[in-house]
């Protein structure tokens, strides 16, 4: 997890990021399962999964109506980091802000019933 959204320097991620109980799908050339999507960026995304890609698959990730190309970049305890090439446009990037700021208004309860019921579809 060193160098996902991090600048040079300052330890700063270089894309801001919007956290939210949003769900996608993983797409590997074997395999697909569903997500909880953590924080998202134009450059990249943090997943939350039961089976989520190792480290270095290609992958496509699905957001709503968004589709990334990508890359894990890093897995940590049922997580992982997805580098978006190339990265999400700003129309894309706002689309999905709009809608998280939809989401970020749920119950802490419903956003952990969520989140359990993604990762059981996923299996």
């Amino acid at each position: 997890m060193v160098a996902f959204g991090k600048s040079m320097g300052g330890g700063r991620r270089s894309a801001p990021r919007e956290t939210t109980p949003m769900v996608a799908t993983v797409s590997t050339l074997t395999r697909s399962h569903s997500a909880v999507v953590v924080n998202v960026s134009t450059s990249g995304a943090r997943l939350r999964g039961s089976e989520l890609p190792k480290m270095g698959e290609d992958l496509v990730v699905s957001i709503e109506t968004v589709q990334a190309f990508g890359t894990v970049i890093w897995c940590d305890q049922g997580e992982a980091g997805i580098e978006f090439d190339p990265p999400l446009d700003l129309d894309e990037e706002a689309l999905l802000r709009r809608r998280m700021a939809l989401l970020q208004g749920l119950p802490l309860s419903t956003r952990f019933a969520f989140e359990t019921w993604v990762e059981g579809c996923g299996r």
